[in-house]
């Protein structure tokens, strides 16, 4: 085995786990679709030098194994959203307050939006892929993910000021 795919393989693994984590909102679903999807990498293994961008056939796979799993769980909708902040302190309880509000009604708005520009908004504005990579990643055209990113920006534009 090459040892710079090995390292790709080692060096992808967190942000899987945070695009895992971005899907499911919850600590333990994400572990569960992290786990499958570098199970499913590494028995690809002898493919790895065929992949033009390893990262987006990462990425591909973890979203395939969040839908499968999704699938399965249907009839469970994720309500959980797990607090990102560190503990506050004293002084500082009512700031908290407010951000976790903010938050939580930031996350419930993106929610509402259907999970592929759920997907886009994610890849682009936290992991920042280009557009060509999470077209890829999504096997969609490069016109249509600019299109739910526009779309997934206004909807969070007009909402959030509300």
């Amino acid at each position: 085995m090459n040892p710079t795919l090995y390292d790709k393989f080692l060096s992808s693994q967190s942000k899987l786990y945070r695009f895992a984590y971005s899907l499911t909102k919850n600590v333990s679903d994400a572990r569960d679709i992290h786990q499958d999807t570098l199970i499913k990498i590494w028995e690809m293994r002898e493919q790895w030098g065929t992949w033009e961008n390893f990262e987006a056939y990462g990425m591909r796979i973890t979203r395939n194994t969040f839908l499968n799993f999704q699938k399965a769980r249907q009839r469970r909708r994720y309500a959980e959203l797990d607090n990102l902040s560190e503990k506050p302190q004293p002084n500082e309880v009512e700031t908290h307050m407010v951000i976790d509000d903010l938050r939580y009604q930031f996350f419930r708005m993106i929610q509402r939006l259907p999970q592929l520009q759920q997907d886009i908004l994610y890849l682009r504005e936290v992991e920042e892929f280009e557009y060509r990579e999470i077209a890829k990643i999504l096997e969609i055209s490069e016109s249509q993910v600019k299109v739910y990113l526009f779309r997934g920006r206004q909807f969070i534009k007009t909402n959030f000021q509300k």
